[in-house]
């Protein structure tokens, strides 16, 4: 009976080593055909003709291109993977509003109802830094230049059909 103890008591003991080896190695998959690693993402941001910027940070590295809206408006955009490799995100930074500037009340409702028509596509507000971004996810599979300037295209669209809604100055 005893000896059945210190089998058990091994088995278990081993069991748990193996499951915190296992977890302590996070398994990241090998990028398969039209799924961008961060190399990949940069050349294909080169290859567009964008001069993407690296930035790092505490997520990892972000690249910073600039997008040229039709209202003439330049925005900052931040293109970066997700930590599991299975999304790249379009962050625009759209408007810092100043310190001592009121955030309308109104002008984030109709964000908020906006968010339902451009979907997946959001918008965000970080009050630390006290600015509204518009955040794309794009699923990391398949990812050619060509369809990534699309994504592109389509969140500089979106920036500036929806402008009014977050340029501050365009508030009534």
């Amino acid at each position: 009976m005893r000896r059945r103890l210190s089998v058990a008591v091994m088995g278990l003991c081993l069991a748990g080593l193996l499951a915190g080896a296992a977890a302590a190695q996070p398994a990241r998959p090998a990028p398969g055909p039209g799924r961008l690693d961060a190399a990949g993402l940069r050349a294909a941001l080169t290859a567009l003709g964008y001069p993407a910027r690296e930035v790092q940070n505490e997520a990892g590295v972000e690249y910073e291109i600039v997008l040229r809206l039709r209202t003439g408006s330049a925005v900052t955009t931040r293109v970066t993977l997700s930590k599991d490799g299975s999304l790249v995100w379009l962050v625009a930074w759209l408007k810092k509003v100043p310190a001592g500037r009121t955030v309308s009340g109104n002008a984030v409702l109709d964000m908020l109802v906006e968010n339902d028509t451009i979907g997946p596509a959001h918008f965000s507000y970080n009050e630390k830094v006290r600015w509204f971004f518009l955040n794309s996810p794009i699923v990391n599979r398949d990812l050619t230049p060509e369809r990534l300037r699309g994504e592109i295209d389509h969140v500089a669209g979106i920036a500036a059909r929806t402008e009014p809604l977050w340029d501050f100055e365009r508030w009534r």
